[in-house]
């Protein structure tokens, strides 16, 4: 007779669910790094307007190209606290992920487990089983026997 766990469908069932959470928890984690980026990126633009506005200042500039420079600035700076505000509501949406995930991958550890533990139980009974048949044909061939 085949080993057969009970609960198969039900450790199939949080497979599913652990590997759906682990996903989202990975589409999280590729967010926060897309945004990381384009906060690096948004930093950079950000120090090259200045340099630029300094440069500009140092050497004359007329009042129209620099009010363009100052708005650029003002667009990248709030840009930069819309990103950092995003980043920081991903960064809580990736700890709740976390959590659901590791909850998630704890229910199926426990049933894994609990198949485990069955299978091997399983083999035991088998084992005891193969052997007495073999302890059984042994007798009788020693009966037989003169």
């Amino acid at each position: 007779m085949a080993f057969r766990f009970a609960l198969a469908a039900l450790l199939k069932y949080r497979e599913s669910l652990e590997q759906r959470e682990y996903s989202a928890l990975e589409k999280v984690q590729q967010e926060i790094a897309q945004t990381e980026n384009l906060m690096r990126e948004c930093e950079q633009q950000l120090s090259a307007a200045q340099a630029r506005r300094d440069h500009d200042l140092k050497h004359g500039v007329i009042s129209v190209h620099l009010q363009a420079i100052y708005q650029e600035e003002t667009a990248l700076e709030d840009l930069q606290e819309k990103l950092q505000t995003h980043w920081q509501q991903l960064q809580v949406k990736r700890q709740n992920c976390m959590r659901a995930y590791e909850l998630a991958h704890r229910n199926r550890e426990v049933l894994h487990d609990l198949r485990l533990q069955q299978f091997d139980a399983y083999r035991k009974e088998q084992a005891k089983r193969e052997q007495k048949t073999l302890d059984d044909i042994f007798l009788a061939r020693r009966r037989r026997s003169p």
